[in-house]
């Protein structure tokens, strides 16, 4: 807004001064910074991806870190559909883009890539120590638990030798059956479980059988000779198994941070920009805005 005085004023000089300003120059413009996009509101978008990381040590949390996850999925979209920065301007293709933004750098991709550090990290026990992966050590561990509690092998009249003998024929026979159980598995399940599901399927499967035998009856012998009771024994075990998953954990974390800008970055530039916004531009939102067209376009399809 430009002010003009309708007199103008004399100096000292009897020089005329036109004293004219401009009060837009008076007010510093302030670039818009999205709430939403700002922390520590923006850690609530990874929650989930924490979930997924931790999914392995303490499921039922996991669960809960979609809640917090979700809403802000939610907020944003709808903040998007109705604002554009500070201005009210609702916008059905602003939020439908947002929406496709968030589903997958938030959700989908996070989730892909935690699984997969999960199974990258529990692969790499192959190349070291007893050259055995982590879920092949958790799974024979469980079952070691499974079988000392149904064999009930601290009671009195039990023989250790006998227990043993007994162990060993048992896990041999759970080595046969999940090795015939998995070949039988279609390629598609077997690429799942080795990329996404953390290998779970095919752990005890695709281990060395002399290697995963030797390491079961020495987890039985040691157990036997050092434990006198289930407790004791499920206690020595948790923590065991609790170890094995934090590390599979700490996959899921390594690979979320070394991927996070590149999910950010090919989902805003490819996705959005080269996928979503073109094909949106075929699409008019506003035609289709009202119930009233809807019916209207129905009835249309109705005559032809």
């Amino acid at each position: 807004m430009r002010i003009t005085p309708y007199v103008s004023t004399t100096n000292f000089g009897n020089k005329v001064q036109d004293v004219n300003f401009d009060a837009k120059k008076t007010k510093k413009e302030k670039n818009y910074k999205d709430p939403l996009q700002n922390y520590p509101i923006r850690l609530l978008g990874y929650t989930n991806d924490v979930g997924v990381a931790l999914n392995e040590l303490f499921p039922t949390f996991a669960t809960l870190c979609w809640v917090p996850a979700l809403m802000y999925f939610g907020a944003d979209v709808y903040d998007k559909y109705k604002n554009k920065g500070n201005t009210y301007d609702p916008n059905a293709k602003r939020a439908f883009s947002q929406a496709v933004f968030q589903a997958n750098a938030s959700i989908i991709m996070p989730m892909i890539f935690g699984h997969m550090g999960a199974s990258a990290f529990s692969q790499m026990e192959k190349y070291k120590g007893l050259k055995l992966s982590t879920n092949a050590k958790e799974q024979t561990l469980r079952y070691i638990k499974h079988y000392a509690a149904s064999e009930r092998i601290f009671e009195p009249y039990q023989n250790n030798e006998n227990i043993l003998k007994d162990f060993s024929k048992s896990f041999n026979n759970f080595y046969n059956n999940s090795s015939n159980s998995y070949k039988n598995k279609n390629i598609f399940v077997k690429m799942f479980d080795k990329l996404l599901g953390n290998c779970k399927r095919g752990a005890i499967a695709n281990s060395d059988k002399q290697r995963i035998t030797d390491f079961a009856n020495n987890q039985f012998k040691n157990i036997i000779n050092s434990v006198s009771n289930l407790d004791a024994l499920n206690q020595k075990f948790d923590k065991d198994i609790f170890k094995l998953k934090a590390w599979k954990s700490a996959g899921s974390f390594t690979a979320l941070i070394l991927t996070m800008k590149f999910i950010d970055s090919f989902t805003e530039n490819v996705l959005i920009k080269k996928v979503v916004e073109p094909q949106m531009a075929k699409f008019d939102f506003h035609k289709y805005s009202k119930m009233s067209n809807f019916e209207h376009l129905n009835e249309q399809k109705q005559q032809n």
